[in-house]
């Protein structure tokens, strides 16, 4: 990792644990969902129809869900990461929709925090056993493998290609098709007089 991603990193990670119990998983997932969106920009035929999808107001994949789904549908995310985006998706939605009352300590949330699979620091004076480490945690260690997902996708960017070789219209009378082709043929309806 380069050395200014690093330490924009470190900054990110102060910022997140100084965040309040509703804010951190705002914050994390909004990293998260950003690093989805550069994933399929990278991984997109460039031009307007992949921005209409992605970013256009009522975009189809404009929101957090539908990004994780594209992205673990076209091999963008692995398994253990989709399965975990999902869970800090879910934590997050708890904390924005809430009217009042939510906590870390909340039942759900614990719950929630406790299905986080992201690998926890076996040494050191960590808090692991709380909800609030192990969401810092997991959106620590998904930002790390998403962080130049980006870059790493864009080496095998999509180009428009063509599918169909040939549909004109032809005369076989007149230029039979190919043989060892497959075509499909009409017959004009003859004019009865």
């Amino acid at each position: 990792m380069l050395v200014e991603h690093a330490e924009d990193l470190a900054s990110f990670v102060k910022e997140l644990q100084n965040e309040t119990d509703r804010g951190l998983p705002l914050v994390g997932a909004a990293l998260i969902d950003e690093k989805l969106l550069n994933s399929l920009e990278s991984f997109f035929v460039e031009g307007k129809s992949a921005k209409k999808l992605l970013s256009s107001p009522n975009a189809p994949l404009g929101t957090f869900s539908s990004r994780i789904d594209a992205c673990y549908s076209l091999a963008l995310i692995d398994k253990f990461e989709y399965q975990e985006i999902g869970l800090i998706r879910k934590i997050r939605n708890e904390f924005a929709h809430a009217k009042h009352g939510i906590s870390f300590e909340s039942e759900k949330i614990k719950g929630l925090c406790t299905s986080l699979q992201s690998p926890l620091p076996e040494e050191g004076n960590y808090p692991v056993g709380t909800s609030r480490f192990r969401l810092v945690n997991s959106i620590v260690c998904i930002v790390l493998r998403l962080y130049y997902r980006p870059e790493w996708v864009a080496k095998e960017r999509l180009e428009p290609r063509s599918w169909v070789p040939d549909s004109r219209w032809y005369n076989t009378n007149e230029n039979p098709p190919p043989k060892n082709v497959g075509f499909m043929g009409l017959v004009p309806e003859k004019n009865e007089e």
